[in-house]
């Protein structure tokens, strides 16, 4: 005689959730990815990124302008109170006012563009606000955009960059 076991429905079984249960993590997972990757925009890439490649050539112009001018620029920051000091030298004379500019390198909303003011002979001075990054690209320029010297600026190092400085030849 042959015993029969009752059939019992799929879904009181365990192999068939055993089974789904893979592709349905994966469709969760999914959908906690998409959420994230739309709710937590870095800002790594700037929207004009195809036109500020080609302007690589004019960007470059910039910095042999300040080379041509001998410009170098000594920048301290002091956020106690909360100001930022330049000094200059150059072989040609310098406007009244500079636009300074403190880049994070990853976070664009960090970014300040600071205007400075004459205060003296080759001496400029601006209000710069708390920066609580450890690195930063720091880049001096006329309002014209004639020329540019830069810089990186590492605060646990010092509160203090050179910029413009020329770079050692090597010596064989």
């Amino acid at each position: 005689m042959q015993k029969t076991f009752p059939q019992r429905p799929w879904y009181k079984e365990r192999w068939p959730w055993l089974l789904m249960a893979g592709p349905a993590i994966a469709v969760v997972a999914g959908i906690i990815t998409f959420n994230l990757a739309v709710q937590s925009d870095d800002g790594l890439v700037s929207d004009d990124y195809y036109k500020r490649g080609k302007e690589i050539n004019r960007e470059l112009r910039r910095d042999e302008a300040a080379t041509q001018m001998g410009l170098t620029a000594q920048v301290l920051f002091d956020p106690a109170m909360q100001r930022v000091m330049v000094t200059t030298t150059s072989r040609t004379g310098l406007p009244d006012r500079l636009r300074l500019q403190l880049i994070h390198p990853a976070q664009d909303d960090y970014d300040q563009t600071i205007t400075l003011q004459r205060t003296g002979p080759n001496a400029y001075a601006g209000t710069v606000k708390p920066a609580s990054a450890n690195h930063w690209y720091v880049r001096l320029e006329d309002e014209g955009n004639q020329w540019r010297v830069q810089g990186e600026w590492k605060p646990q190092e010092g509160a203090g960059v050179v910029l413009g400085q020329p770079a050692l030849e090597k010596v064989e």
